[in-house]
């Protein structure tokens, strides 16, 4: 089994890569094979709303994202982590999840195989605002068709790897990932 994870934050070594990277040693842990994308590194432009994809079942562009495509297509599992920034998403992880419209159909109905799951993971310094990840949830469950097993994140988090002294946080995150992959 392939499971992928997504890093939504500019900041390398930051909580967010480090609780991605704890769901994918859960799910390595039972066998999967992992593999992990910094989004920030990689080129990827906005989505135009040219319907392109629609008509052709895939996107126009030639960017980085034809990468994260077929990445997605393999796996069975996704991990999709991001910062809350002024209470949403990073851009970052914004750009991302709107180009995932190439896998909608005409009728604006999945093309992924049914099976995906994904696990999802948010890191927040000041604030708190978790309903962010409950609407990513509803929104991959929702117009793409993927499972979403869980949750993991918390706040307080503004220090680079403040993360690591939060064994609740990632405990849970490695037991995530260990039932991302089992049926």
């Amino acid at each position: 089994m392939q499971v992928v994870g997504f890093v939504g934050s500019p900041r390398k070594g930051g909580n967010t890569q480090l609780l991605v990277e704890r769901v994918l040693s859960g799910a390595s842990s039972k066998g999967a094979q992992t593999s992990i994308y910094f989004l920030n590194e990689l080129n990827i432009r906005g989505c135009q709303a040219c319907n392109y994809c629609k008509e052709h079942g895939e996107c126009r562009q030639q960017d980085d994202m034809v990468q994260l495509y077929k990445a997605i297509k393999e796996a069975k599992g996704l991990v999709i982590g991001s910062p809350i920034y002024m209470d949403y998403l990073s851009a970052q992880t914004k750009l991302f999840l709107d180009r995932l419209f190439a896998f909608l159909g005409p009728d604006l109905r999945p093309t992924l195989y049914s099976g995906k799951r994904a696990v999802l993971v948010y890191s927040q310094g000041g604030g708190n605002n978790p309903e962010v990840m409950d609407s990513l949830a509803k929104f991959l469950r929702g117009v793409l068709g993927i499972e979403v097993r869980g949750v993991v994140g918390g706040n307080g988090f503004n220090e680079l790897g403040a993360v690591k002294n939060r064994d609740d946080l990632l405990n849970k995150a490695f037991s995530l990932g260990q039932e991302l992959v089992s049926e």
